[in-house]
């Protein structure tokens, strides 16, 4: 969980840093890997690439090929589409809860969950309803 302050965010641990709904890509790939606690070479590594390649990967220095996202998914245990996703902020939380959850469930369970609340909001308003219709006639 984050709170804007000004241009920073600050994490429930206090710890500032960059807006992570408008991370690039390539700043995207880093976090991610910084999250999981990896070096660039054991990630390279995995990728079949030098970690030079790799580096050039994370700073934005060449257009990497959709195979390569994709193995780096692979490796980093997340779905592709979170990568891509830069409306979803860059935190220790979403990581882990998309590394747990696919994306299909996660977006099943928000529909579900307003239906609910759609359904709990019509229920209380027919209950006023009925509440103001067994108020006495004067009161009304």
């Amino acid at each position: 969980m984050w709170h804007q302050i000004g241009k920073v965010l600050v994490t429930r641990n206090n710890n500032l840093q960059k807006n992570p709904i408008k991370m690039n890509l390539s700043t995207r790939i880093r976090r991610i890997r910084e999250i999981r606690g990896l070096k660039q070479s054991s990630i390279a590594l995995e990728l079949n690439i030098t970690q030079q390649s790799y580096g050039n990967l994370e700073n934005q220095l060449n257009n990497p090929k959709l195979e390569t996202l994709t193995r780096f998914c692979e490796v980093v245990k997340i779905p592709l589409s979170f990568l891509l996703d830069t409306t979803i902020p860059m935190t220790d939380e979403n990581v882990a809860l998309f590394s747990q959850n696919s994306m299909g469930e996660i977006f099943s369970n928000y529909k579900n969950l307003k239906e609910r609340l759609e359904y709990m909001e019509e229920l209380r308003n027919k209950r006023d309803v009925n509440r103001i219709k067994q108020l006495p006639n004067s009161a009304a």
